[in-house]
């Protein structure tokens, strides 16, 4: 959302994407980018169209969507272990760590969660 919208850390973001061998991602960031975008829509009424060029972007910033059901095993353990973060979140946990990828998060809590797994964040 935040290179979608070209928000704050936007040039950030985008040069640590740009300096990436590949860029994965769990097939569920798709509906979740999705309903990101409707609710931005839905309560401040961005317009279709940027909404549209946002669900573009998405597609464009991803090199693979990995399926979930790759990774919903680690996601769910990951899960069990730790107590405060929605289940959904370890998918990306998950997968930076079965990759040994960087994570790329501005969720201060996914940030700290990562590190305490030994996974590093960008």
């Amino acid at each position: 959302m935040e290179i979608a919208f070209n928000k704050t850390d936007a040039g950030r973001l985008k040069a640590l994407l740009a300096e990436s061998e590949e860029v994965l991602a769990p097939d569920l960031m798709v509906p979740e980018f999705v309903n990101g975008v409707w609710k931005l829509h839905q309560f401040t009424q961005t317009s279709l169209d940027l909404c549209d060029q946002a669900l573009g972007t998405l597609l464009e910033m991803v090199d693979t969507f990995v399926p979930s059901r790759e990774i919903y095993r680690d996601a769910f353990a990951l899960s069990r272990a730790q107590k405060t973060r929605a289940a959904y979140d370890m998918f990306y946990l998950a997968l930076a760590l079965r990759e040994n990828a960087v994570l790329l998060t501005l969720d201060g809590t996914l940030k700290k969660e990562a590190r305490r797994a030994g996974v590093r964040v960008g």
